[in-house]
């Protein structure tokens, strides 16, 4: 899957249609409705697959990182209010619990 066989112009439409949240079968009729190469519409799925994965990759990051920053956050301020005898279930149980559920949204978005 080349990009530089792909006209700039179609380009700049396909990334309006992916932007607009259309589906990559309606992208891919849409491009055979014009008459287009099957060679060409073929690279031009290609392309919105990696853009739509890229995306998807980069909200599994944000996710993945969210939920790291929680789950340290939430042992610093169970040691610290451990270390003054304080209730520490909150931040214990509470914020772990969505640390970890944060990390793993992140992971399913960057692997699934």
């Amino acid at each position: 899957m080349s990009n530089h066989h792909i006209p700039d112009g179609l380009t700049h439409e396909i990334y309006q249609l992916f932007e607009g949240g259309h589906t990559t079968e309606e992208i891919r009729h849409r491009l055979l409705a014009r008459g287009l190469h099957n060679e060409l519409v073929q690279d031009v799925v290609g392309t919105v697959q990696q853009m739509r994965l890229r995306r998807r990759r980069s909200r599994g990051m944000l996710f993945t990182g969210i939920g790291a920053v929680v789950l340290v956050s939430a042992f610093l301020v169970t040691f610290i209010l451990h270390s003054m005898d304080k209730d520490t279930g909150v931040a214990l149980y509470g914020m772990t619990t969505a640390g970890i559920t944060l990390l793993f949204i992140g992971m399913i978005f960057f692997f699934g």
